[in-house]
């Protein structure tokens, strides 16, 4: 079985299942805005549907940043993806795709983890400031000109959203599909060396 260790503290985990959990209710509200009547249970009004993305946006928003000041302060080395990183992407590539059937150790997270936790910052980052200038146009009009006016605007939102949906499919695989303790590191913080 190994050695059992503490993979991820409280405020991580705690931070991972916010951010979770409103990820999957942006989602949802989102379309049910963007394409009212789309799901089928949807959010009852487009008031209750505006009410849940907005709550679960800023939930987002307050998790995110919170995780990174704990990032700069304490994991800086371990998630942020550097150059000695990039070597080792082709590598957990040919893992992910069965072709190898050795996985590569890493301390906490692999290249490829690192790079797709760091492309989601991003992507939050890039949602909150489409979804802002999709509801303030008026304050925003200068930036909103910047990308090509509101309907641009609306139609980045709505593919980050696509590849939100996309990652989530991807890394709900990939936990399940490797060592299943991982998850159980995301619920109680433990893992086994």
């Amino acid at each position: 079985m190994g050695e059992r260790y503490l993979r991820h503290d409280f405020f991580e985990r705690a931070v991972h299942w916010v951010m979770a959990l409103s990820v999957i209710l942006l989602i949802p509200s989102g379309l049910d805005i963007r394409f009212p009547g789309l799901i089928p249970w949807g959010f009852g009004t487009m008031n209750s549907a505006r009410f849940i993305h907005f709550v679960s946006m800023y939930a987002l928003i307050f998790s995110w940043l919170a995780y990174t000041i704990h990032l700069i302060v304490d994991e800086f080395k371990t998630e942020i993806i550097r150059w000695s990183d990039i070597k080792g992407l082709p590598e957990m590539v040919r893992h992910y795709l069965f072709l190898t059937e050795k996985r590569p150790a890493y301390p906490k997270y692999n290249p490829l983890q690192k790079l797709a936790f760091n492309i989601v910052w991003v992507m939050i980052l890039i949602q909150a400031a489409t979804g802002a200038m999709l509801y303030w146009p008026a304050l925003t009009m200068g930036i909103t000109s910047y990308f090509g006016g509101l309907m641009a605007v609306r139609v980045l939102h709505d593919f980050m959203t696509y590849i939100f949906i996309s990652f989530i499919i991807i890394h709900i695989y990939l936990v399940l599909s490797s060592d299943i303790r991982n998850l159980w590191a995301m619920i109680n913080g433990y893992s086994y060396r």
